[in-house]
């Protein structure tokens, strides 16, 4: 019993470490009966210190009580120290039982690791202690107490037949329903191709759209998720974009609302236009060109130069409207509503206008290339020109901003004007 104890020692200990990385490699059911608090109780050293320990007690009052010849005592203890042992690390095998025969999810993270691996280092922390009681239980066994007569007619006894007829029966009717949980195939994104989903087939269409929320789940399990969602349509909790392709009704009202949703969007897209081409600035003095476009961007407006001088950093904003470094322009805006731009150059300086306008601010800007087109850097280039016009070289900015119509969902309005200038000085005209 002591060598078996001993030799199951560092096995448990050095175990302990590749069951924990596994059991936060991946979420198995088994893992999910065992609980974190009894998970906690069975992998604290301590604890395993413990069992060891309780072991190494058992054999020394074992052996105490034979040699004063009273051994009924010390198998007591033997049996006692056994019996907690087994009830806190012997339930490895079980949960990995259960994890092989029912949870693909937990097979999968067994295979990334290497089945062999996997299974080791899923079961040795436990069986190592496991082994360690059993050997020690054996050890002090009475010898002759349970004859071989007995267990034959255990064997052959009525009840003992009808017992595991029983369990047998019971095993499969409890196992049956879960065997239709088996693994199967299971698309990925990449068979979906380049194609919008809604134009392939049907099923393929359905599983494509479905795998942001089903990663792992079979296809024919998915499909029949799908399928009673589309029975229950248009019951409460109905995903109806999620459903679509595989449910014609669902199909119907989603189509209705991709239209909807169109029109909406369409309604205020002139809605804005209206409003940007109702406030079109009149120059006071003649412009060299002037450009204008309908924006919308989340980060703001920017001209970037491609440049050996040109900075990857957004420049700081003064008075949070606009900023410049050698070949990179920076314009404020609110990522909430639409943008009415409207870019002038001019060959003088303009008269300075303030009237109507929230913010006016004037700084100086250096092309390196002659190349200055605001856009949109989310989304490229527009219908704006280029501002540089007499070719590389230093000019001044001058950015007007009005805030959008906030309760009429109106777009705000950027006017940029641009004229050569060598100062950097930064000016607000107007805050």
């Amino acid at each position: 019993m002591l060598l078996a104890t001993a030799g199951m020692w560092d096995v448990a200990t050095r175990s302990g470490a590749n069951l924990v990385l596994l059991r936060y490699v991946g979420f198995c059911s088994g893992f999910e009966i065992d609980s974190d608090a009894w998970a906690t109780l069975r992998w604290r050293t301590p604890l395993r210190y413990l069992a060891v320990l309780a072991l190494l007690l058992a054999f020394a009052a074992h052996w105490a009580s034979v040699r004063r010849e009273c051994g009924t005592v010390g198998r007591v203890i033997v049996r006692v120290s056994v019996l907690a042992i087994s009830l806190v690390h012997g339930s490895g095998a079980l949960i990995l039982a259960l994890e092989l025969g029912v949870d693909r999810n937990c097979r999968t993270v067994l295979g990334e690791l290497g089945l062999l691996h996997g299974v080791r280092a899923f079961l040795i922390a436990d069986i190592a202690l496991t082994l360690a009681a059993l050997c020690a239980l054996t050890a002090v066994r009475t010898p002759g107490r349970v004859p071989r007569r007995r267990l034959r007619r255990l064997a052959r006894s009525h009840w003992f037949k009808r017992t595991v007829a029983g369990v047998a029966v019971g095993g499969l009717l409890c196992f049956l329903p879960v065997a239709d949980l088996g693994s199967g195939p299971v698309t990925g994104r990449d068979a979906c191709g380049t194609e919008e989903p809604l134009k392939l087939r049907a099923e393929l269409a359905f599983l494509c759209d479905a795998r942001s929320s089903f990663p792992t789940m079979p296809d024919h399990l998915l499909l029949a998720y799908g399928r009673r969602q589309c029975a229950a349509y248009p019951g409460a909790g109905v995903k109806v974009s999620l459903i679509a392709p595989i449910c014609p009704p669902a199909a119907r009202q989603w189509a209705m609302e991709l239209a909807a949703e169109e029109a909406e969007i369409e309604r205020r897209n002139a809605a804005n236009q209206a409003a940007c081409d109702q406030s079109r600035h009149r120059p006071r003095i003649r412009p060299v060109a002037v450009a204008r476009d309908l924006l919308w961007s989340e980060i703001g407006l920017e001209a970037f130069e491609d440049h050996e001088l040109t900075s990857d950093e957004d420049p700081p904003l003064h008075h949070d409207l606009v900023g410049s470094t050698p070949g990179h322009l920076s314009v404020g805006a609110s990522a909430e509503f639409r943008i009415c731009v409207t870019t002038e150059t001019y060959r003088r300086r303009p008269p300075v206008e303030i009237k109507g306008w929230d913010r006016v601010v004037e700084i100086g800007y250096e092309s390196p290339t002659g190349d200055m087109v605001i856009v949109d850097p989310m989304s490229g280039p527009g219908e704006l020109t280029n501002l540089a016009f007499l070719g590389e070289g230093h000019y001044r900015v001058r950015v007007h901003y009005r805030e959008p119509v906030w309760d009429q969902d109106l777009p705000q309005h950027i006017l940029v004007m641009v004229f050569p200038g060598s100062s950097d000085r930064v000016i607000a005209h107007k805050l």
